[in-house]
């Protein structure tokens, strides 16, 4: 997903949807609000008890029009984000056959281990604000990260948690094969991947770019560092 919906965009818009359904009634003509309210109750998946329960009365009474309105735009950053749903409905969604992937959390211990710094780092982090929309826990509370959280890299750009983790994982993966091979072939097949994915030498391809989305941000990481160990490898006496 190139636009993904962030942790503290969620949590914006799940604060504001009142507000943002009231300006959403006032789209030049309420007869536009009301047009936009219809395609998006027949757009959003999951919506048909929602359209089923509603009629024409709503749009006569314009706080009505707004509540219903502000509900809509719940269940449709919950279906945006495949949000774990609140208690308070669990029982209803489950009733009418409406499944729900919650978002993971990490704990700071977690994370740790992810980006291979130590648990006081990741605080250093959370304080510098470096996990966006993240605020470090007070007095006896505990700190979790959900995966749709940002992080800023040294560099400035952002990479959501959910590509780190996923990187690591990938990473993970590959040491099972290391273990059936040398290093300077472990790291020359890993890098040769890495040409055939994106069709050339790093410095040609991801290296030569100014603007990488985030997946290219993780490949570009992965593949100079399996570059320099190559580099070291066929430095090694040994070899």
């Amino acid at each position: 997903m190139l636009v993904p919906i962030t942790y503290a965009e969620k949590n914006f818009f799940s604060k504001h949807s009142s507000e943002i359904a009231l300006e959403l009634l006032k789209l030049g003509s309420y007869d536009n609000s009301v047009l936009l309210f219809k395609v998006l109750a027949h757009a959003v998946k999951n919506n048909d008890e929602l359209v089923q329960s509603l009629d024409e009365s709503i749009f006569e009474n314009e706080e009505l029009f707004k509540e219903k309105f502000s509900h809509l735009l719940e269940h449709a950053l919950l279906q945006a984000t495949k949000q774990e749903v609140p208690t308070a409905f669990a029982n209803e969604l489950s009733e009418s056959g409406i499944s729900w992937a919650p978002v993971k959390e990490f704990t700071p211990g977690e994370l740790s281990k992810f980006f291979g710094v130590s648990v006081v780092t990741i605080h250093k982090w959370m304080d510098q604000e470096r996990f966006v929309g993240i605020k470090r826990a007070k007095g006896n509370k505990h700190n979790y990260i959900p995966e749709d959280t940002e992080y800023i890299t040294p560099s400035g750009k952002k990479m959501m948690v959910r590509d780190i983790v996923m990187m690591w994982h990938k990473q993970e993966s590959e040491s099972v094969h290391k273990l059936n091979e040398n290093d300077l072939a472990y790291y020359t097949r890993q890098t040769a991947m890495y040409e055939e994915k994106y069709g050339g030498e790093f410095k040609k391809t991801l290296g030569a770019k100014s603007n990488l989305n985030p997946e290219e941000e993780t490949d570009a990481q992965v593949w100079q560092h399996l570059l320099r160990r190559q580099k070291v490898e066929f430095r090694d006496p040994e070899e």
